[in-house]
């Protein structure tokens, strides 16, 4: 798999990511993440808002909420894991799915939630990227490269 796209996206192509969310997870676990997109053997073309090497060792979707928490807002987390989860799986077996999200989405990963165990379940990680760039876990995490213990 070879990236088609580093950096910034076209011009005319809005970031649906949010990098400061991307940057400050980077910054944490000491990685250059950028935005990248991959070309499929089938001819699939998937972006992802950041990835590291190639093969990618960690592959980041990132949702930054304004105002109040929405089903909308909870549909693209769920969009974004199934997104990862099927990156991971189909093309890059070693890798680490990551969601990072601000503040606002921290309510729905409560330990009672079906989100919050399928996520465990599934192993994707989720941080939660306060706006001074602190990084939480609200699910518990098995894999120490992202919670740098």
């Amino acid at each position: 798999m070879t990236p088609c796209a580093k950096g910034s996206p076209p011009h005319g192509t809005a970031r649906v990511g949010s990098p400061d969310l991307v940057d400050a997870l980077a910054e944490h676990l000491g990685l250059r993440l950028a935005p990248r997109e991959f070309s499929l053997p089938d001819g699939t073309r998937v972006a992802v808002d950041g990835a590291d090497g190639d093969p990618p060792n960690v592959l980041v979707q990132s949702t930054r909420i304004r105002g109040q928490l929405k089903s909308s807002h909870r549909n693209k987390i769920i969009s974004n894991a199934f997104k990862l989860l099927w990156l991971r799986d189909s093309t890059f077996p070693g890798a680490h799915p990551l969601l990072a999200v601000s503040p606002e989405a921290a309510r729905l990963f409560s330990a009672d939630a079906w989100l919050t165990i399928a996520l465990q379940h599934t192993r994707i990680a989720v941080v939660v990227v306060s706006p001074e760039g602190n990084i939480t876990t609200p699910i518990p995490l098995r894999d120490q490269l992202f919670t740098g213990r």
